[in-house]
């Protein structure tokens, strides 16, 4: 297990430390293959540790770390979205925004880590918080049926960021902080990574209890989380011209998280294969993407 841990580490060190060369390479170029072969290294990845714990923990700790991959994966996609309204809301400019998603990123990375160790320690202490988690996840999905609501909560989050920080834009679109006088006064940059850590916190609420659903196992659960949420950066930049298309994302992981939470809340009834999980929540995954697109395309 500690070996697994060990190249774990150092896959994710060495990748990050290319994606951050990359975005600092890129922050002034408006050329998306870089990022397109940056995300398509990281799913290489992904899929590459996924057969060392083949090897280490077996045939279904594999099916349980792709399973979490995949819903951490089509939860994250959805971030991108409210990413956009944090982006347009402070008016960054291109290159500032990969800056901003490189710092989210890393910090999302150490807020996981304490969720997902928080989270497993208490379902061992407290096994009947798995039913608590399961109501959590239905409540959230039953939100994200109400697109209207989630909007006006990131617009209520935008607002006290603005009223709490005090803002002054700089000419340095790259800066955190700007001196106007003898004051040194926070950039809209600054504001828009705080926000998106504090919204990453919120997405956690949901991620991190989805795959704990799944495997409570230390390694496939942080492992498929960082996975995840590390190619965002350039997920991103490739994903905005085509962002739209996928409108219906949002009630397709609310259907997953449906499905998730129910298996937490009867899982001392009936436990679901690992297979079944793992086919289900990619057919929804695929199933919701296809018919965004066929949709997209009746309404042109």
């Amino acid at each position: 297990m500690w070996q697994l841990w060990g190249i774990f580490s150092i896959i994710i060190i060495v990748g990050l430390y290319a994606d951050v060369v990359l975005a600092k390479a890129q922050y002034a170029q408006a050329n998306h293959r870089p990022h397109a072969y940056m995300v398509i290294a990281w799913i290489f990845l992904a899929v590459f540790f996924g057969l060392l714990v083949h090897f280490s923990l077996g045939y279904e700790s594999t099916l349980k770390f792709f399973t979490g991959y995949i819903l951490e994966l089509s939860l994250s996609v959805d971030n991108l979205f409210v990413f956009m309204t944090i982006f347009s809301y402070f008016h960054i400019v291109n290159k500032a925004q990969q800056k901003a998603l490189t710092y989210g990123m890393v910090g999302a990375m150490g807020m996981r880590m304490i969720f997902v160790f928080t989270g497993i320690t208490l379902l061992n202490k407290f096994k009947w918080l798995i039913h608590v988690f399961g109501v959590m996840l239905i409540v959230s999905a039953i939100g994200m049926f109400k697109s209207e609501k989630q909007r006006n909560d990131t617009s209520n989050l935008l607002t006290k960021m603005k009223t709490f920080l005090k803002i002054k834009h700089s000419e340095d679109d790259l800066a955190f902080f700007t001196k106007c006088g003898n004051k040194w006064y926070a950039t809209p940059l600054l504001a828009c990574v705080i926000t998106i850590e504090i919204v990453d916190i919120i997405f956690a609420v949901d991620s991190v209890p989805a795959v704990l659903s799944i495997t409570k196992t230390p390694i496939l659960v942080y492992s498929s989380n960082v996975f995840a949420i590390i190619g965002l950066r350039s997920l991103y930049i490739c994903l905005t011209q085509l962002i739209d298309k996928f409108h219906l994302l949002q009630y397709g992981i609310a259907v997953n998280l449906i499905f998730v939470g129910t298996n937490m809340i009867f899982s001392e009834v009936y436990h679901i294969p690992t297979v079944v999980n793992t086919i289900a929540i990619i057919s929804i995954f695929l199933a919701t993407m296809a018919i965004s697109c066929l949709t997209m395309k009746q309404r042109h």
